[in-house]
C-alpha cells in the first residue's frame, strides 16, 4: 500500500490552438447521452452468427427465456438461432453485478466493455461480472446463439455496493498500518484534534495509525494542499507522493502547491500518533486556474539539433512570417526549424486537427503521430482521430527552408466528421479475451500494431478486437489497414451496421501494406457502429499471425 501522498497533475481550459478566428473552443458540445428505454430492441437470425439482415426484429420487456426445444417464434429456427438485444437504461453511480444464464452462447456488454464472454457451446451455465458504472445512461448489449437441444437465454443485474463519497478511514492499534484494522468507518472530512483522547473507542489514545481513502473531481487549477499533524503524515495524489512527513513531530503544517486536471483523482491520506498530543488535518485551496500555452524552442537549423537560440512560449501557433524573421536578430529568416509541445485538458470524442505548413512539419497528439509532411512545400492538412478524455500531450515540428515561412495549427471539436479513421492507440480501440499476452510491434498505419496467433478452435483461445468510430448517420465505405508485418492469417472482419452484421475474409498475407475495402453499408451513427476482428479463422494452422491495426469509414 501507499507510504505517502500526492497529488495531480493538470492542464486545463481549452485552448486557443489557432488563427485568429480558429480556436480550442472554452467549451465542447458533447454528444447528448439517450434516456432510457422501457423495453430491449430485439433482432433475431435465422444462423448462429448475427449474420445480414435479421429475419425477426421487436421490442421486449426482458431477456427471461427458457424456449426448450421449441422456437422463439414461428419464423425463427428452433435450433441455429442467434440474437441480438440493446437498452439503454438509466443507473446511479455504484457496483452492478450482471448475470447471465444460457445455453448457448452468450456476451454482454455494458457501454462497449465486454463483460461476459462465453461464446460457445455449453449446457446450462450462470455467469456472472462486477461492473462499476456512473450516475446516468449506460448502454446495455447481449448477443446469444443458439445451436441444438435445449435453448435458455437470461441477464439481469442489480446494484452491489454503492461508492463511498466520504473518506474511508481504517485505524490500526499499530504505529505501522499492520495488520487487520481495529476500526474502519466513513469520516466527513480529515479535520481531528484528539488531544490526548482516543480516536474512538477500541483504539489506542497513543501509539495507532490511520489511513483514509477518497476520490476528489476538483475544478482544474493549481491547488494549496495543507496537512498539519501530530505526529506523521503522508499524502497522496493519483498515487504520487506530494507531502512526506513521516516523522515524530510536534505539531506543524505542511503545505504544497498541486495541478489538478478534470476528473476523478483517487486521494490517500496516512498518519501515525506516538504519544502526547494527537491531530490531523488536510485541506486544499484553489490559488490559480491556469492558462495553457506551447513551449517552443527555435533552431538556426533545420534538423531541430544543438542548443536552440530562442526559447519561449507561445499563446497560439498561428504564424506566417512571410520572408521576415521570427525572431529578429536571434533566429533566422531561412534555413530555421522549431519544436512545440503542450499538454492540453480535452474532452473525449473526434477532433479534426487543420495543418497549414511552408515547410515542413510533423504533428504528435496522444504519442500517435498524426500527420507527417516534412519536406519543402507548401499545403494543408485535414486529418481526425478519436481521444481520450484528460491531459492529452501535443508535439510539433517544424521546418523552414527558403522563401515564405508559416505554421498554423487549429483544433476543433469534430461533431460531423468526414473520413473517420480508428487506430489501435485511439480510444475507439479495445481489446479482450484469454490471450496471455498481445503482442506490439512498431509496424503499420501509425507506427503501431497488436498482433497474436490465430487459432483453429473456440475452445483452445478466444480473443477479440473492435473498432468504434464516431458517426454521422449514413453510408459509409470500411476500409481496414493490412500491415506489411505480422499478417499471414485469413482475416474474419464482423462489420455491425444499421442493417446488422456482415462477415468479409481478408487474406492478410496477400494485402499487406494497403486499405482494403470490406464494403460499404448504412450506418445508424450509435455506439452499435464497430468492427470486430476475431483471433479464430478459418484455417487450421495456429501459427499463423493475425495483426490488428486501423479501421476507415469514408462517406459515401
Amino acid at each position: 500500500m501507499l507510504r505517502r501522498i500526492s497529488i495531480l497533475s493538470g492542464l486545463i481550459l481549452l485552448l486557443s490552438l489557432v488563427p485568429a478566428s480558429t480556436v480550442f473552443a472554452q467549451s465542447f458540445a458533447q454528444p447528448q447521452t439517450p434516456h432510457s428505454d422501457p423495453t430491449w430492441q430485439a433482432s433475431y437470425w435465422n444462423d448462429q452468427t448475427l449474420s445480414g439482415s435479421p429475419a425477426l426484429v421487436r421490442s421486449e420487456s426482458v431477456i427471461n427465456y427458457n424456449w426448450g426445444s421449441a422456437s422463439p417464434v414461428p419464423s425463427i429456427n428452433a435450433d441455429h438461432f442467434s440474437a441480438r438485444w440493446t437498452r439503454y437504461i438509466d443507473l446511479t453511480a455504484g457496483t452492478y453485478r450482471f448475470t447471465a444464464a444460457s445455453d448457448d452462447g452468450i456476451r454482454v456488454w455494458a457501454d462497449n466493455v465486454l463483460i461476459i464472454d462465453q461464446w460457445n457451446d455449453h449446457a446450462l451455465q450462470l455467469f456472472a461480472a462486477d461492473q462499476t458504472l456512473t450516475t446516468g445512461s449506460h448502454l446495455i448489449v447481449v448477443e446469444y446463439y443458439e445451436n441444438t437441444e435445449l435453448a435458455v437465454a437470461r441477464v439481469s443485474w442489480e446494484l452491489v455496493r454503492i461508492p463511498i463519497f466520504n473518506w474511508r478511514g481504517e485505524y490500526f492499534n499499530n504505529m505501522t498500518l499492520s495488520g487487520a484494522p481495529a476500526l474502519v468507518r466513513d469520516d466527513a472530512q480529515i479535520d481531528f484534534n484528539w488531544g490526548s483522547a482516543s480516536p474512538a473507542p477500541g483504539i489506542n489514545a497513543d501509539h495507532f495509525s490511520a489511513r483514509w481513502t477518497h476520490t476528489i473531481r476538483p475544478t482544474p487549477g493549481r491547488y494549496r494542499f495543507t496537512a498539519i499533524s501530530d505526529d506523521g503524515i503522508c499524502a497522496w495524489v493519483d498515487n504520487t507522493l506530494i507531502i512526506d512527513q513521516w516523522n515524530v513531530h510536534a505539531l506543524q503544517t505542511f503545505a504544497v502547491d498541486w495541478v489538478l486536471t478534470a476528473g476523478s483523482h483517487p486521494v490517500v491520506v496516512e498518519f501515525y500518533e506516538n504519544d502526547g498530543w494527537a491531530g490531523a488535518r488536510l485541506s486544499w485551496d484553489l490559488i490559480k486556474i491556469p492558462t495553457p500555452t506551447w513551449h517552443g524552442e527555435y533552431f538556426n537549423n533545420m534538423l531541430l539539433s544543438a542548443t536552440p537560440a530562442l526559447v519561449r512560449d507561445d499563446a497560439q501557433i498561428n504564424f506566417n512570417w512571410g520572408g521576415s524573421f521570427p525572431a529578429p536578430g536571434i533566429v533566422n529568416v531561412n534555413g530555421f526549424s522549431a519544436h512545440w509541445t503542450g499538454q492540453f485538458d480535452l474532452p473525449a470524442g473526434a477532433y479534426r486537427f487543420t495543418l497549414t505548413v511552408d515547410d515542413g512539419a510533423r504533428l504528435w497528439v496522444n504519442d500517435h503521430l498524426l500527420i507527417d509532411t516534412w519536406r519543402d512545400q507548401i499545403m494543408q492538412t485535414y486529418s481526425d482521430i478519436f481521444l481520450p478524455g484528460g491531459p492529452i500531450p501535443i508535439k510539433l515540428d517544424y521546418y523552414e527552408s527558403t522563401g515564405n515561412a508559416a505554421v498554423q495549427l487549429a483544433c476543433t471539436f469534430n461533431t460531423s466528421p468526414g473520413t473517420v479513421i480508428v487506430d489501435d492507440t485511439d480510444l475507439g480501440f479495445t481489446k479482450g479475451g484469454t490471450a496471455a499476452e498481445w503482442y506490439t510491434a512498431n509496424e503499420g498505419y501509425g507506427g503501431r500494431l497488436f498482433w497474436i496467433r490465430s487459432e483453429a478452435e473456440v475452445q483452445i483461445n478466444y480473443n477479440w478486437a473492435r473498432w468504434c468510430p464516431i458517426l454521422k448517420p449514413g453510408q459509409y465505405e470500411v476500409f481496414a489497414y493490412i500491415p506489411e508485418y505480422y499478417a499471414t492469417s485469413q482475416a474474419n472482419y464482423r462489420i455491425s451496421h444499421a442493417g446488422g452484421s456482415t462477415q468479409r475474409n481478408v487474406n492478410q498475407s496477400i494485402n499487406g501494406g494497403r486499405w482494403v475495402s470490406l464494403g460499404t453499408y448504412q450506418f445508424l451513427g450509435t455506439p452499435n457502429d464497430d468492427v470486430t476482428l476475431e483471433d479464430v479463422m478459418a484455417e487450421p494452422d495456429p501459427t499463423r499471425l493475425i495483426a490488428f491495426d486501423a479501421m476507415k469509414w469514408e462517406p459515401r
